[in-house]
């Protein structure tokens, strides 16, 4: 995830509320569906530790491996519309007031996003490497990076809708007031 910072595509909303209001709501509903395919890798990867069954808890891994993949490219689509769109259209909206930059919150954002998907290709390294001699404590060991994956990318999305939210709130207020 990298913001391009000299855009000045600003063809999302300039002047256009409408367009400004579907990008907040695909933003809301991307996120949702994204959310409960990390509840669902979630419950999985812990059935990983209830299970005693080593060979049961591998053919789960391995599930979970192509299942992590499919979520990965969703999240890389969703993040590829935020970098191209939504975030340059915030960045030069709010680089032209008088007020301290964004930008380090955009950062943050994207050090989170880098973070979470780290973990989850750590997951996907570790399940490659498992061998039928793996016992359970090493079975729960692979589980954990992709737990530590959705911990993580479930707060990115809620730090990301509790900043990108009111910004885009505020931009709609402004055209409001404009064009009124």
């Amino acid at each position: 995830m990298e913001v391009n910072v000299e855009s000045r595509h600003i063809g999302l909303a300039s002047s256009n509320p409408a367009k400004l209001a579907y990008a907040t709501d695909r933003l809301a509903d991307e996120h949702e569906q994204l959310r409960r395919q990390l509840r669902s890798l979630e419950a999985s990867a812990k059935e990983v530790s209830w299970i005693d069954n080593t060979a049961e808890g591998m053919h789960i891994l391995q599930d979970l491996r192509l299942k992590a993949a499919h979520f990965e490219e969703e999240l890389e689509w969703h993040a590829a519309w935020e970098e191209q769109e939504l975030y340059p259209f915030l960045i030069n909206y709010f680089h032209s007031q008088q007020a301290p930059t964004i930008m380090p919150s955009f950062w943050v954002l994207e050090k989170d996003h880098q973070l979470g998907v780290s973990f989850l290709q750590s997951f996907k390294e570790a399940v490659v490497d498992i061998t039928p001699i793996f016992n359970k404590k090493q079975l729960t060991e692979t589980a954990s990076y992709l737990l530590q994956a959705c911990l993580i990318l479930n707060d990115h999305l809620t730090m990301e809708e509790q900043f990108v939210l009111p910004l885009t709130d505020r931009v709609l207020m402004d055209l409001e007031s404009f064009f009124s």
